[in-house]
């Protein structure tokens, strides 16, 4: 995987966002969005301590670098069984691209569970946090690395705004004193890499100490088993963010139960 991957990554959104401005004006998206109600609380979900191990649960198809996961995974019934679960919220991959994801999927997922989603996008502009609210969206991910610190603080205050929690990511320590400064309160640590896209799970193990006061971490990435669970445990980390290895396993609502389970043990 090469270091100028997201670089591809986000030139190709640029282009994305170009063609859905023609199809739906920012103006019309931004009456949907704040026309809104129904949100449901994201945050919340993860600052329930009582419930030891919250998991976002990841509609994921396909990633750049293990190619497809599960190429006909049904967005609907994947949120159903993650719901059945025990997971706290449901995440959603919504780039075509490289993930062969839609916006549509984050719509039958949140249409078949009571639980908040978050859309995982790569998320550079206004146009596409007042989509995500029009589409049903209840958290959107804000990635440091990606966007200058004007900007990053102008999409995660126009998110607030709205109604929506925002999942705010980082990989590394400058990346974690950026997010520390600020009023953020739930801090994605990426285990992963997005340049070279290779994974390490001591990442958030090692940045978890240096965000602010009263900010949740997420660890996300890389979380294989309960055995990475209960490393994650020992550092405060409660809440995860798996994909890859909910959407292979043979029973994913099982396999949250069991990541679940790991929390309970370690009590």
């Amino acid at each position: 995987m090469g270091t100028d991957f997201l670089n591809r990554i986000i030139e190709q959104k640029g282009r994305d966002i170009s063609r859905a401005r023609k199809v739906v004006a920012e103006s019309r998206l931004e009456e949907l969005a704040r026309q809104r109600k129904d949100f449901r609380p994201f945050y919340e979900a993860l600052a329930n301590q009582g419930a030891g191990v919250n998991i976002i649960a990841e509609i994921k198809r396909t990633s750049p670098s293990k190619g497809d996961i599960c190429a006909d995974l049904d967005a609907a019934d994947a949120a159903h069984q993650y719901e059945k679960g025990g997971a706290a919220a449901v995440s959603v991959l919504t780039d075509a691209t490289f993930f062969k994801g839609h916006l549509d999927d984050l719509r039958a997922a949140r249409s078949t569970c009571g639980l908040p989603v978050l859309r995982k996008e790569f998320i550079i502009s206004r146009y596409q946090v007042y989509e995500a609210a029009a589409a049903g969206a209840d958290a959107i991910l804000l990635i440091v690395r990606i966007l200058s610190r004007e900007k990053l603080d102008q999409l995660y205050a126009l998110c607030r705004e709205l109604g929506m929690d925002a999942l705010v990511e980082i990989h590394n320590s400058e990346e974690a004193r950026i997010v520390a400064a600020s009023d953020v309160r739930l801090v994605g640590i990426n285990n992963r890499n997005l340049n070279s896209f290779e994974t390490d799970i001591a990442v958030a193990m090692e940045l978890v100490s240096q965000l602010g006061p009263g900010q949740l971490p997420v660890a996300a990435s890389g979380i294989s088993g309960p055995d990475d669970v209960r490393r994650n445990l020992s550092f405060g980390i409660r809440n995860f963010l798996v994909g890859e290895s909910i959407v292979r396993a043979e029973d994913s609502a099982r396999f949250i139960e069991e990541l679940k389970a790991a929390g309970t043990h370690s009590n």
